[in-house]
């Protein structure tokens, strides 16, 4: 029987079984048992009975939890291959981007839609997000200018190219850098309205970046189906009840606006730093300016008040956004899934919201659970991440598609 180890010698194929482990399936901690996978999918859960010569490892001690969903990654131009080894060598087997390559995503269909060995997580993009000449984002060095939405161009168009290319949703930036300090210009309330009936009108999700309060309202009026960010200033009761009732989801990237708080604790935490790559070491020490702004401590409140109305809370990351950018593959979600805690989340709430709760809403219906028939995106952990969330950063085993991952940095 295996221990947990870094890289499990003795498993060739995508069949294995983890005997006596604590299983916590996406919303709970079930209790304890076996888990039978067969050909990179649970086969049986609780008192199973493996074929001859199927590799065990024991469970005891340890929990079986479903891969992690990352809710806010960028997959940029020139390196998504070693952004998604690094997601994977943390324990995010699933990333959703929300601005990148299009060029990535018949690729990355063709991936997720696999069984097949794998060192990369599987992805699901935006591809180009929808904004406006000088709009956010910033353009960054070395990198392809992307279409932007001319005044006076019609929306419904503009989406339909999207889809196009490939757009698993659409991303639309409505941001005018007020809390930034950094003015600029964004979408109308009727351009925003457009775009969000286009979306859906091709059966796609409509996602907005948007930090400010009023803006956040004129989504949720649009009929937006989440925002990819918690809001950087203070959400009333007005709007957290317009929001509740909307059935929209915030995806919370609290990490991307910590100043570095949660970098910090990652790079002294021996159960994280062996398994940072140089990219993703030199993401989380930098720092794009000194100080408290404050937004930690107002997103973290917005956090505690809508969670406590019963708006759909999901854990990104942000990673990928720019040189430099604090946010690391795979990393930040796990310091990420420490602030939620620290929100008012439960452990377990806070799991949800990186493995079942995006799943569903984002109609990936093979993984996010620990269920029979599901895809083995699976991680084995010390201990109990449903009581101590930062347990999930001891990691034993990986398993993608139902193989093991080397967690080795350069392999």
């Amino acid at each position: 029987m295996l221990a947990g180890m870094t890289t499990p010698p003795h498993q060739a194929s995508n069949s294995f079984v983890i005997q006596d482990v604590r299983i916590f399936d996406g919303t709970r901690v079930t209790g304890t048992g076996s888990v039978l996978v067969v050909d990179g999918r649970i086969a049986e859960i609780g008192r199973v009975t493996a074929p001859p010569g199927t590799p065990e490892y024991d469970g005891r001690g340890k929990t079986v939890l479903p891969g992690l969903i990352d809710g806010h990654t960028h997959s940029p131009w020139g390196k998504p291959d070693a952004d998604r080894r690094d997601a994977l060598r943390l324990g995010v087997t699933t990333e959703l981007d929300m601005q990148g390559d299009p060029e990535l995503i018949a690729g990355a269909k063709r991936q997720r839609e696999s069984l097949e060995r794998t060192d990369q997580a599987d992805l699901w993009s935006a591809g180009i997000g929808i904004t406006v000449p000088g709009g956010a984002p910033p353009e960054y060095p070395n990198l392809p200018n992307p279409p932007k939405l001319d005044a006076g161009a019609d929306p419904g168009r503009f989406v339909a190219d999207r889809i196009g290319e490939g757009s698993d949703y659409l991303k639309i930036f409505f941001e005018d850098g007020s809390v930034f300090g950094q003015p600029m210009p964004t979408l109308t309330p009727g351009q925003l309205h457009a775009i969000v009936a286009a979306a859906h009108r091709h059966g796609r999700m409509a996602i907005a970046h948007v930090t400010e309060l009023e803006h956040a309202r004129t989504a949720v009026e649009a009929g937006i189906d989440g925002l990819a960010h918690m809001l950087l200033t203070t959400a009333d009761e007005t709007f957290v009840e317009a929001i509740r009732k909307s059935g929209a989801f915030v995806t919370t990237t609290l990490s991307s606006f910590d100043r570095g708080l949660g970098a910090d604790e990652l790079l002294a935490d021996p159960r994280v730093l062996p398994y940072l790559s140089a990219e993703q070491f030199d993401a989380l020490k930098y720092r794009d300016s000194p100080g408290d702004s404050g937004w930690l401590r107002v997103g973290s409140r917005n956090v505690a008040r809508l969670h406590a109305a019963g708006v759909p809370i999901f854990a990104g990351s942000d990673a990928g956004v720019g040189a430099g950018s604090q946010g690391a593959h795979g990393a930040t979600l796990l310091a990420e899934l420490t602030h939620l805690v620290r929100a008012g989340l439960t452990p377990a709430q806070a799991l949800t919201a990186a493995t079942a709760a995006p799943a569903r809403r984002y109609r990936l219906t093979d993984r996010g659970r620990v269920a029979p028939g599901l895809r083995a995106d699976l991680l084995l952990v010390e201990g109990n991440p449903a009581e101590d969330i930062t347990a999930v950063r001891e990691i034993a085993v990986i398993w993608k598609n139902g193989y093991p991952i080397d967690r080795r940095v350069g392999t």
